[in-house]
């Protein structure tokens, strides 16, 4: 019987080397430990232990079948994220629900699978020159396209190929991420633990190799990030908060994510402790 299952993905079986700090450490311990892919018939799941999801990286490539497979797994072992996490923010339109308990977040239009829709018009709405589409069940850049009201035929062609498979969200492009960068806020067993700098359009890549850096967080931005924590239907064992600042400065989440983000903890000394730490709680 093993104490701990990293879950992880077939192009990643030996896990994000960043995940493998806090797994190594586990180990060091004194507890049993293995990673597995996610959908490897080889694996007794009921023979898991406590299954911890990590880079499941083409969960949204396959998304029915990926949660249909959290719900098997975890009526016969323990998971976190619980299933039911995982499904509300499986799908970005876990957004709306932070906008409606007062959470800040980037504006967005959101379009349903299979409709019409005018990125002109939108945009012209709206009042965004520049913007951003993605499907609002997606990870890293998959299908995310940077788009501008001057020229938009292509934007166009692009939102109707995603329409053809996905609801798809519409969000001003935020500048500040180029300056600014992208701030991503690490939550572990409830507690704000420490932050990373991320780039814009940042491939999906092993952690550190998309020219990700250490950032100190700022107060408003913990202050924003703790507020969508508390927005949350159920607490998580892990989080992570992704900031961007509008043309105010002010903190707006542009992410919240729960299903399997990179958490970064090769950029901060005490990170992989913390997740062990809360990873032993589990199981004593």
């Amino acid at each position: 019987m093993t104490d701990f299952t990293f879950v992880t993905y077939a192009a990643m079986p030996d896990l994000d080397p960043d995940d493998r700090l806090a797994f190594d450490l586990l180990a060091q311990r004194g507890f049993r430990m293995q990673a597995a892919v996610w959908d490897d018939r080889r694996v007794d799941w009921s023979r898991a232990g406590a299954c911890i999801l990590r880079s499941t990286w083409d969960y949204n490539l396959r998304h029915e079948e990926f949660l249909a497979w959290t719900e098997r797994v975890a009526a016969v072992s323990r998971m976190w994220n619980s299933p039911s996490l995982v499904r509300w923010n499986s799908n970005k339109t876990y957004l709306r629900d932070l906008e409606a308990a007062g959470v800040a977040i980037v504006p967005t239009a959101w379009i349903k699978r299979g409709s019409k829709a005018d990125l002109s018009a939108l945009l012209g709405a709206a009042g965004w020159e520049l913007a951003v589409i993605k499907p609002s069940v997606g990870l890293s850049t998959y299908g995310v396209k940077k788009v501008s009201a001057r020229n938009d035929a292509d934007g166009q062609s692009h939102l109707e190929l995603l329409l053809r498979t996905h609801d798809v969200m519409v969000q001003p492009y935020i500048a500040s991420v180029e300056s600014h960068g992208e701030r991503a806020l690490i939550f572990i067993a409830g507690q704000y633990s420490h932050a990373a700098r991320k780039t814009a359009f940042q491939q999906l890549l092993p952690t550190g190799e998309a020219g990700e850096q250490p950032v100190a967080a700022t107060p408003s931005e913990i202050s924003a990030a703790t507020r969508a924590m508390a927005a949350l239907p159920e607490a998580p064992l892990y989080a992570r908060v992704d900031l961007v600042h509008d043309a105010a400065g002010e903190p707006l989440v542009i992410e919240l994510e729960l299903v399997e983000p990179t958490l970064f903890l090769g950029m901060d000394p005490q990170a992989p402790a913390r997740l062990a730490d809360a990873l032993s709680a589990l199981v004593r």
